[in-house]
């Protein structure tokens, strides 16, 4: 028998579902719990006891004597240490995905063999995907990965974490990365595929990854949409 939904739980996930679905941006006021208590025919404790949940999650916030609003949506990730994206975007509740725009076997030119430590001409794995959290574009990666270290990658690998496949897969053991942020511009090509307009701002990524011998094994750059992500650094006390 199917255990039936309570009300309250309905009405977080149609709130939930209809911020992600853009419907409502960051900072715009929700209707009033008066409004979604009549909209879903419950009492109003019922729709307070919803609008209270996403409030202590995050989603939501309150101006006393104005009403409820929409969170600022970006998703932070610290600066340090090293997670996959993958791995990101569980620990945040998101379903991750990839889309493989682009694969293939190619020549390191001067700057590539560079990041990766290996001779210019020398053959590397060059994998274009976009990066998706609950099936909505996060952001481009092109990943150049050394084909000495990796002779073969199997594509259904491309559309999962090549951290886990490196790691579980073929034993390597990734100790840290190394990341340099800048702003810049989406062309309309990226801004087609993440599906936000032309020349909008986002976040331009380099990323060397290293294994624990200290070999670098990825060099990766990424355009991160600045309206869905955003990165913080902690400060410590000295």
């Amino acid at each position: 028998m199917t255990k039936k939904v309570p009300i309250y739980k309905q009405i977080e996930q149609w709130i939930s579902e209809t911020i992600k679905k853009g419907e409502w941006e960051s900072n715009q006021m929700i209707p009033s719990e008066f409004e979604i208590a009549n909209l879903f025919e419950v009492s109003r404790m019922t729709a307070r006891h919803a609008v209270d949940n996403l409030v202590n999650r995050g989603m939501l916030y309150r101006i006393k004597g104005s009403g409820t609003y929409v969170a600022d949506l970006r998703f932070e990730k610290q600066i340090h240490g090293l997670t996959s994206f993958s791995e990101d975007m569980v620990s945040r509740g998101m379903t991750p995905g990839s889309r493989v725009i682009d694969y293939r076997i190619m020549p390191a030119d001067d700057k590539i063999a560079s990041k990766l430590g290996i001779q210019v001409g020398e053959s590397v794995h060059c994998i274009q995907r976009v990066r998706l959290a609950d099936e909505q574009p996060m952001a481009i990666e092109i990943t150049y990965l050394p084909l000495s270290l990796f002779p073969r990658i199997p594509r259904s690998v491309l559309s999962e974490s090549l951290y886990n496949y490196i790691e579980k897969e073929l034993g390597h053991s990734i100790d840290h990365s190394m990341q340099y942020i800048e702003a810049a511009s989406a062309s309309e090509h990226e801004a087609k595929l993440l599906e936000i307009e032309s020349h909008t701002p986002v976040l331009l990524i380099d990323l060397y990854s290293y294994l624990r011998n200290g070999r670098p094994f990825e060099y990766v750059r990424s355009l991160y949409r600045s309206d869905r992500y955003k990165f913080i650094q902690p400060a410590y006390r000295l």
